[in-house]
């Protein structure tokens, strides 16, 4: 498997997106569901890596991706459920963040294998587990369990083409 998973600990946010500094462009925290656009010209990005990351007053998801940058949505969900089955999805945690990503893909072109992990557990202060909810047909969807309702802000950022997501304390 050539994913790349990493766990990080406080001060680690070179590591997990080069964004000292940059706070004060990064968007508000909000339990309001969140919405990006995929990168002009994105067919079907693949995804080749997840990190995560605890930080002194939030926790970070990093999807990155190679062949562009998929459409993110994320939202506060009673419950995740897997795609084309409906049956729920176990995960750690008391609130729960539906993800989606599209147009995208977590398997080899050639359908041989997932790409990344399918289960992450970090148990960190507000992010206790990600698991991939589905991967069908230009669609990849994650469940995220969370320790309780925060506030959570979704941007992106290029070279390369990443999706972040950062959930309060």
């Amino acid at each position: 498997m050539n994913a790349r998973v990493t766990i990080a600990a406080a001060g680690a946010a070179a590591a997990l997106g080069g964004l000292a500094g940059a706070a004060a462009a990064l968007p508000p925290f909000s339990t309001a569901p969140s919405a990006r656009a995929a990168a002009p010209g994105t067919l079907q990005a693949q995804l080749t890596g997840i990190s995560v990351g605890r930080h002194p007053t939030f926790d970070r998801i990093v999807f990155r991706f190679s062949g562009g940058r998929p459409s993110a949505r994320v939202r506060y969900v009673t419950r995740v459920v897997q795609d084309a089955s409906g049956r729920p999805l176990a995960l750690r945690g008391r609130s729960f963040l539906r993800i989606v990503l599209q147009p995208a893909r977590a398997h080899r072109a050639n359908g041989s294998g997932a790409t990344v992990p399918r289960t992450i557990t970090p148990l960190f202060p507000t992010l206790r587990q990600l698991k991939v909810a589905g991967d069908f047909e230009g669609v990849v969807s994650f469940g995220a369990g969370l320790s309780k309702r925060a506030g959570f802000r979704v941007f992106t950022l290029t070279n390369p083409q990443r999706v972040v997501v950062d959930v309060a304390h």
